[in-house]
């Protein structure tokens, strides 16, 4: 299976899942040709089961909110949390947006699950919907989310993973673009640098800060310009 990063893999997960699929890797590369047979079984087993513990436990606890809280085994709609650091401008009736379903999509592919991948891409085609009154990090947004959909929608539509046709009709990329479009309100500037963060429903708000940062601006174009393609 071809998994090169400009192929597939848009949005890395955080915590044991990025850590799974970088071991993973390294199992593979001949940078482990130096492994035994028997340690690189050992590893395969190892990854899976770091993989498994932390998305069957989301999916237990958490799903369909944003993240799973590990110690507390609750959750927590982190999505208009994440970078901002004074949770300021919290919204009132946000309930997630399956953000750790979103990011393990790739990973259940590289793993060889298309059936838990199936099952995510066709609950997130149903039930997902960007239209909602939440402040959201530009940045934080498009690397997790629509990475992930993209990611998701290419792995959907790929010979090898094929869907079964007429299940899988590009839902992904619809959503894609639709948050892709909300995103354009933030580009809304003198100098076309986007504002840092952006209100899912409504755009940018009013004095909304105008700091933003290198990384912040330069990145979108990963994920936009995949989206355009």
């Amino acid at each position: 299976m071809d998994i090169s990063p400009n192929r597939y893999i848009l949005s890395l997960n955080r915590g044991a899942l990025v850590l799974s699929l970088l071991l993973l890797n390294s199992i593979f590369s001949q940078q482990a040709a130096g492994f035994g047979d028997a340690r690189r079984e050992y590893m395969k087993v190892q990854v899976r089961k770091m993989f498994y513990h932390a998305y069957e436990n989301y999916m237990t606890y958490a799903f369909p909110h944003d993240e799973l809280k590990p110690l507390t085994g609750t959750f927590t709609d982190s999505l208009s949390e994440l970078g901002n650091l004074k949770l300021e401008h919290l919204p009132q009736n946000y309930q997630g947006s399956a953000l750790t379903l979103i990011e393990s999509l790739s990973s259940l592919v590289v793993l060889g699950n298309n059936t838990e991948f199936e099952k995510g891409v066709l609950w997130l085609a149903k039930n997902l919907t960007f239209d909602v009154d939440a402040r959201v990090n530009l940045f934080e947004c498009n690397i997790r989310v629509l990475g992930g959909l993209l990611s998701a929608h290419i792995l959907a539509t790929d010979s090898k993973n094929r869907l079964e046709e007429g299940i899988y009709q590009n839902q992904l990329l619809h959503l894609a673009e639709d948050l892709g479009s909300r995103f354009l309100l933030a580009f809304d500037t003198p100098t076309g640098l986007p504002y840092a963060w952006v209100n899912l429903k409504y755009g940018v708000m009013e004095n909304e800060t105008a700091e933003t940062s290198t990384s912040g601006c330069g990145s979108m174009i990963l994920e936009m310009g995949t989206l355009s393609r």
